[in-house]
């Protein structure tokens, strides 16, 4: 019975710190809903700032090109949806990311379609514009 017991004792002490740490790290990462509600308003007015400017049909240059202009940073990554063409992120947010993770970016996405007949390992000029949307990526995760 002692062993059981000593045993148990052990169970507990060893487990205590992995439930402490998840409750702690859940609590930290929480956002009241109002901010939330902010963050995700301020989101889709950046959305629909570029969608007044930038139509769907335009080629990626002359996307680009408005988004050089402004002075807006942008990186490309391929397969946001599905294989297909690259699409340029704009980042307009970072929020608390996760136990898990280290970054928890928050980007306008312009996605093209590809220029050529199978989708390219390269973005082109002539890619189309097809649409802009909302698009969250998780980073440096376990």
């Amino acid at each position: 019975m002692a062993r059981w017991l000593l045993l148990l004792i052990i169970v507990i002490i060893a487990v205590s710190p992995a439930i402490v740490f998840l409750y702690v790290s859940k609590t930290e990462h929480a956002v009241s809903p109002e901010l939330q509600k902010k963050r995700e308003a301020a989101y889709q007015s950046a959305l629909q700032a570029y969608a007044q400017e930038l139509k769907p049909g335009m080629n990626r240059k002359d996307v680009e090109n408005y988004l050089r202009a402004k002075g807006v940073g942008f990186r490309q990554m391929c397969c946001i949806e599905q294989w297909g063409a690259f699409a340029d992120l704009v980042k307009i947010g970072q929020e608390k990311a996760p136990w898990f993770c280290s970054e928890n970016y928050v980007y306008v996405a312009f996605e093209f379609t590809s220029a050529g007949l199978k989708p390219d390992l390269h973005p082109a000029d002539a890619d189309t514009f097809k649409m802009a949307r909302i698009f969250r990526q998780l980073g440096g995760c376990l």
